[in-house]
């Protein structure tokens, strides 16, 4: 079966970043990302929808998957004894992103899901766990979590409790195997006779079985001991359109606080897959916090993507008409409207069995069982959850009693009386462990961030905490705060000043680093600025980091709560280390010498406006724990750590030191990186770091 919903629209797209892009525009959205800009009024505005954009939505029987043997032990441990295990195997001609499974009536299924990816390695597994019914709709089909995989085309899943053995057992090039030598029945399951088999070869990527046996008796008694037929499962591949981008971000309130959000219209909903009108409560008297599933390896690109395919999955598949979430958070701390009907309205949504009536949802985007979300995805969902707190007219901190709805899939019978906090975890009312262990550990954080948001509010001060969201999607935020008006920072006419400006608040005292953490002119001071250090300051006030005035090391002035992690990707595309440029030359070098210290790319090459007489031009790419940074003059360099944190607080490259000439090396008991205009020492047993001026 496929469903490909028609673009009724021309939509628009998002235009490719360039190599080089212009960092007044970029430090433009950041600052308004983050609500840096003068004034005591939030602006309605308005952005162009894109129109429905085109979502692919295949399915098709679980039964008709190859099946392959996997000897991977993180898939041994998934079931009862230990071996190789049989899963199913799919191969589509149309790449997609997202993957669920569903299926009628009641079915205990248990299902791990990876993907392959561009370089022929695979994924990790990924649990799907069931998604909650939804309960005002009886009959609908019933499924798994829709899983992000990022984009491929082919994917293994691993089954509990599912008859996988109606279909035609594979070897590892996808050859069809001669059933001799075993059964290939239900009736095999002995796990004695299955050791009396010759054992099947592995391939190099523990898949696979050659010989001519089908791959059944392997240990089919121990890891199937239950077994359903998989006639009515279904596998689901939706792959919500990452190239069509995203829209603008509306405003959807005037002056009360609301945080930006990306309307309905903005990310590509196709309105023609809504089947009811929304059930409207009498009230909102509490906020579940839940987290999606599947890789948290996305773009701003395919966060929108995302949505469009959960909408899709929940609307189409599930028969639940609209999407179940009346809000959902990317790691970005970009909010996107969810569930139709209107954001200060009391939309009863299809999120938690037993609770969605009089509760709203935040579903932060991502899987935070290991991974803790994102500050850009806590303040987000922190300042949201405040505002709507404070529109429905409850506490964040407070709580309060609720009733049980029923439907299997809650902690508690119909009826039951349950004292909650008025912003809960899914886990808190549902058979899951949604929003994750990190994530369920960050909700006292959250209520924190919401109630103040929700005081000022109180006050009658819109502006909010001072908890904004992050700056990863061009005009995608998590808060609109505007800060109150402060002593007016120094300015020039001139904007080819404003790079001295910025140079003498990072190094000019502590007055001067009061007036840009605190004035009202900070996009005024830093917009035109062409340098890695007004992109950390930017990321640094965009996420409410920065606070303080300057410290100093040795003399030297710095912004102490200013890290070398403050210097984000400008250029989504990640870099190719594979290749032979000045990058993957010094990302190799340091990798032989000393080890993964810097870890992968996170982001492309950028190259800033900033110069000066020590460089002609200023270029670096950031990865997970550092940066490498490049000029004619300085050479590519590698930075880190303590030494690199310190680099960084003292204005980066418009600070007085300026670029590295080498990475770090041993120099006695200390580790030293020499620079253009001096040297940063760091002692390992004291954790001692010096700047040297030269």
């Amino acid at each position: 079966m496929i469903i490909r919903e028609k673009n009724v629209q021309q939509r628009r797209r998002i235009t490719a970043v360039r190599h080089k892009p212009t960092l007044a525009v970029i430090l433009s959205v950041a600052l308004v990302a983050s609500g840096l800009v003068a004034g005591n009024q939030i602006t309605r505005t308005q952005s162009e929808g894109i129109g429905p954009v085109s979502v692919l939505n295949q399915s098709e029987s679980f039964g008709s998957g190859t099946n392959v043997i996997v000897d991977d032990p993180a898939i041994r441990a998934q079931g009862e004894g230990d071996g190789p295990r049989t899963v199913k195997e799919f191969q589509r001609n149309d790449p997609f992103s997202m993957f669920a499974l569903t299926w009628q009536g009641d079915k205990d299924v248990t299902a791990f899901v990876r993907a392959e990816q561009a370089d022929g390695s695979w994924s990790q597994w990924y649990d799907m766990d069931p998604q909650t019914p939804d309960e005002n709709r009886a009959g609908n089909t019933n499924g798994t979590e829709l899983i992000f995989l990022g984009q491929t085309n082919k994917i293994q899943v691993s089954t509990h409790n599912v008859e996988l053995f109606d279909g035609i057992a594979a070897d590892e090039a996808g050859q069809e195997i001669p059933q001799t030598g075993a059964e290939v029945g239900p009736e095999a399951t002995s796990g004695e006779a299955a050791a009396d088999t010759v054992a099947p070869a592995q391939g190099a990527d523990g898949t696979g079985v050659t010989g001519g046996l089908a791959p059944l008796p392997t240990n089919y008694g121990d890891i199937q001991p239950v077994a359903e037929a998989s006639d009515g499962l279904d596998a689901v591949f939706i792959d919500g359109n990452a190239d069509a981008g995203v829209g603008g971000v509306d405003l959807m309130a005037d002056t009360d606080g609301m945080p930006k959000v990306v309307s309905r219209a903005s990310w590509g909903a196709n309105e023609a897959l809504r089947c009811s009108t929304p059930t409207i409560d009498d009230r909102v008297s509490a906020i579940t916090i839940h987290h999606t599933a599947g890789s948290n390896d996305y773009t701003p690109a395919e966060s929108a993507a995302q949505v469009r395919g959960i909408y899709t999955y929940h609307a189409k598949n599930l028969g639940w008409c609209d999407v179940g979430y009346q809000s959902l958070v990317d790691k970005y701390g970009t909010i996107y409207e969810g569930r139709y009907g209107g954001m200060t309205k009391a939309v009863q949504g299809a999120h938690a069995g037993g609770f969605n009536q009089n509760t709203w949802a935040i579903s932060m985007m991502g899987n935070y069982s290991a991974v803790a979300p994102s500050d850009a995805t806590i303040n987000a969902v922190g300042e949201l959850a405040g505002w709507r707190a404070k529109v429905a007219g409850f506490d964040p901190r407070g709580t309060d009693t609720h009733y049980s709805e029923g439907t299997s899939y809650s902690k508690f019978p119909r009826g039951a009386e349950v004292q909650l906090p008025n912003i809960f975890a899914h886990r808190d009312v549902g058979l899951t462990e949604c929003p994750g262990n990190t994530g369920y550990a960050q909700m006292d954080r959250i209520r924190t961030i919401a109630a103040a948001k929700y005081a000022s509010l109180q006050s009658g001060n819109p502006g909010g905490t001072g908890n904004p969201g992050g700056t990863g999607n061009p005009g995608g935020t998590g808060g609109t705060t505007t800060p109150a008006p402060q002593p007016e920072a120094p300015s020039s006419e001139d904007p080819a000043d404003s790079t001295k400006v910025l140079a003498s608040l990072l190094t000019g005292g502590s007055s001067g680093g009061s007036q840009l953490l605190n004035g009202a002119n900070n996009e005024q001071i830093l917009s035109g600025i062409g340098s890695i250090a007004a992109i950390a300051i930017a990321a640094a006030l965009s996420q409410g980091s920065i606070g303080g005035s300057l410290g100093n090391i040795n003399g030297v002035p710095i912004l102490e709560n200013l890290k070398l992690k403050d210097i984000v990707p400008v250029v989504n595309t990640v870099i190719n280390l594979s290749g032979d440029n000045k990058y993957s030359r010094a990302w190799n070098d340091l990798n032989r010498v000393l080890g993964p210290v810097l870890g992968t790319a996170t982001g492309g090459e950028t190259t800033v406006g900033y110069t000066s007489e020590k460089n002609s031009e200023v270029s670096y790419v950031p990865f997970e724990n550092g940066i490498i940074v490049s000029s004619p003059e300085a050479g590519t360099h590698g930075l880190w750590g303590a030494i690199g944190d310190a680099w960084t607080q003292q204005g980066a490259d418009l600070g007085p030191l300026g670029l590295p000439l080498n990475s770090e090396y041993q120099a006695g008991d200390r580790i030293r990186v020499d620079f253009q205009g001096g040297a940063i020492t760091y002692n390992p047993a004291s954790g001692e770091t010096n700047i040297e001026l030269n």
